[in-house]
């Protein structure tokens, strides 16, 4: 059991102070994209902080990553020295021995906080009252140890498999739980491109799932199987395109108003009108620029947002449009 010296959980879970959370075993681009994490605004809920140099010392998180052999001798060391230290494991998949806090898979924002979230932290001891309260760094210490193979530059092992591991695929298609995030669908041949589209999908907080395919008909039929929320959408693939693709989809009634997001090197006239005849939302240029894939999330998301509220009598939504 990997959780040290358990704690009384604060009540109301709203620490005041951030929490300082410290690393161990992980690249620097994967300690960024916990550090976007922290950023996410929540209304009335725990901050979280990287430690650094100055403050590891009063660390009250230990994010460690069971993946990396190097990691878990340290994690013995650095718990000697700081007891107070609860441990959050992360890998890519079930552990010998579950810890008590775990973060299994991709890295959502919603998954990560979710986790924190749980862990029972004691006040700060008197001591530690009267120091300065910490603040984010960008100069977070650099640890030189393997990357978790979670964000992107890890290979995607299976383009067939979904990123929620634990909980299979009904028989009939299945709705996402109101609370457990959106879920897209990223289709195309290219590994680079879907690792691309990971890294970026998940810094959005709103992203519970990632599910990937290699083919327009293996999208097909994971869209019979599974209701996405959003798409992302290669254009030239092996078999049938991405707009033969995009065509099929729109056809099934489940898919008439889905957000489904071209993805194509290709950006002339022509393009967009192949596009726009097969029922293509709007288009993603590649490569794709993390500004531009923000703009256009920020739209998309914000659509999705109002399509869960319901509609003042004889409003219709058809003529919306998150097109640029």
């Amino acid at each position: 059991m990997e959780q040290n010296n358990p704690l009384p959980e604060n009540k109301g879970n709203h620490t005041l102070h951030p929490l300082l959370v410290s690393f161990l075993g992980f690249d620097a681009a994967v300690k960024e994209n916990f550090v976007r994490i922290f950023q996410v605004a929540r209304l009335d809920q725990r901050r979280y902080i990287a430690a650094n140099s100055t403050n590891k010392t009063r660390s009250e998180i230990l994010l460690v990553n069971y993946d990396n052999p190097a990691a878990l001798r340290k994690k013995k060391a650095f718990l000697a020295k700081h007891p107070q230290v609860q441990v959050v494991a992360v890998s890519r998949g079930p552990l010998t021995e579950s810890p008590v806090h775990h973060i299994r898979g991709m890295l959502f924002a919603a998954r990560v906080l979710t986790a924190l979230d749980k862990v029972s932290i004691a006040a700060r001891h008197e001591a530690a009252s009267t120091e300065p309260q910490a603040v984010a760094s960008p100069n977070t210490e650099q640890l030189v140890t393997p990357l978790v193979p979670q964000v992107a530059e890890i290979p995607v092992q299976s383009v067939q498999t979904t990123t929620e591991v634990d909980k299979p695929l009904s028989a009939t298609i299945a709705a996402a739980p109101h609370n457990a995030g959106y879920r897209a669908l990223v289709v195309d041949d290219s590994l680079a491109i879907q690792k691309s589209l990971e890294h970026n999908l998940a810094t959005l907080p709103q992203i519970g799932v990632i599910d990937f395919a290699d083919s327009g008909e293996s999208a097909i039929e994971k869209a019979e199987v599974k209701q996405y929320d959003l798409i992302f959408l290669d254009v030239m693939m092996p078999g049938i395109d991405g707009y033969e693709t995009c065509t099929r989809l729109r056809k099934k009634p489940e898919y008439k108003k889905t957000p489904i997001i071209m993805v194509s090197g290709k950006s002339s006239p022509l393009d967009e009108v192949k596009g726009i005849m097969s029922g293509c939302t709007t288009y993603l240029i590649k490569p794709v620029e993390q500004e531009a894939f923000q703009k256009l999330s920020a739209r998309v998301l914000a659509w999705l947002e109002r399509q869960k509220k319901p509609l003042a009598p004889y409003a219709t939504n058809s003529n919306v449009d998150i097109r640029q």
